[in-house]
């Protein structure tokens, strides 16, 4: 039930095999930072995660809205290994927690509408406080577009995207969106990280206004 020893444990044994799964302590922080700021003024929050791998950054975020009870995580993953993995390890970290975890399966092609609408109807989703976008960052742009068309951006929300040097070509679409420079209702600040390798992550916090979609 100790969040903390959990994502010392992941990050122990992923080094020690060489898996390569683990995020590394600085991406932890940064996707802390970013479900914290994203947080409403109080109240729960709701954080979406897509591509959650073994659930450490699950549980990073988990981290930044345990104070928040009633808060909910979805987190998505098309490897059904790995998130059989995710439901054993958020598990066993969050049961003294008020969190609810979402778990689903979701090919990184799959239809994000309809999976926004499924969310809506199904758990009584309606606005997230953070996105995490870790899949396909060719299809981050769609992604976005698709919740900004729903109104499923509270005020406030902020994106966590990484990669954002070592896959710039990929993400160049949704980095010129939400530039703040692009007038699309977004303030991004980009962070540079060396562990587990050198590159930079990138944390948008919508603030509205007109834009085109």
């Amino acid at each position: 039930g100790d969040i903390r020893a959990t994502l010392a444990a992941f990050d122990d044994l992923s080094l020690r095999r060489g898996f390569g799964m683990h995020l590394g302590v600085q991406k932890g922080e940064l996707i802390e930072l970013a479900v914290g700021q994203g947080l409403p003024a109080s109240g729960p929050g709701v954080v979406l995660e897509t591509g959650c791998h073994a659930g450490d950054g699950t549980l990073r975020a988990i981290v930044a809205m345990a104070a928040r009870q009633g808060s909910t995580i979805v987190s998505t993953e098309d490897n059904a290994e790995w998130l059989a993995a995710a439901k054993l390890v958020v598990a066993h970290a969050t049961k003294d927690l008020d969190i609810k975890f979402v778990p689903r399966k979701l090919a990184e092609d799959a239809g994000f509408d309809e999976f926004l609408d499924k969310l809506r109807e199904e758990i009584g989703i309606v606005q997230f406080s953070t996105i995490i976008f870790d899949q396909d960052q060719t299809r981050f742009m769609y992604q976005l577009q698709a919740l900004l068309a729903k109104g499923m951006l509270q005020p406030g929300a902020t994106l966590y995207v990484d990669n954002v040097k070592t896959k710039a070509h990929r993400l160049r679409k949704y980095l010129d969106f939400v530039a703040s420079s692009s007038g699309n209702g977004f303030k991004t600040t980009i962070s540079d990280i060396t562990e587990p390798y050198a590159d930079a992550v990138a944390i948008s916090t919508f603030v509205g206004g007109d834009r085109e979609l």
